[in-house]
């Protein structure tokens, strides 16, 4: 469950957005100057979570680390700043993920 958490926050940390209103994006890349664009594949795992029993949830994540994304000193994004602010969504969505764990597999 660590692995599938990390993976989680990983994907909301890289598919963020500084500006703009809406939903977060899974190709959305962070604001900060060291962030990089998803990968492919980070952009397939993020639809296939959305897409998922657990989607409303996993897309709530998303949203709130878009709303609080901050840069770290290596000018990165800050993802344990994430992890504190968006621990009632991630919450949310491992307690969903935990009742039905195929619909968050990655």
């Amino acid at each position: 469950m660590k692995k599938l958490v990390f993976a989680a926050i990983t994907i909301a940390a890289i598919s963020l957005t500084g500006c703009g209103s809406g939903d977060a994006s899974c190709s959305d890349k962070g604001h900060c100057k060291n962030d990089t664009a998803p990968s492919a594949s980070s952009i397939t795992t993020c639809h296939n979570m959305l897409a998922g029993a657990c989607g409303k949830q996993y897309q709530s994540a998303l949203n709130c680390a878009k709303s609080n994304e901050k840069c770290d000193s290596t000018g990165s994004t800050d993802t344990t700043g994430l992890d504190t602010a968006c621990a009632t969504q991630l919450s949310d969505w491992r307690s969903c993920c935990t009742a039905s764990p195929t619909a968050c597999q990655l």
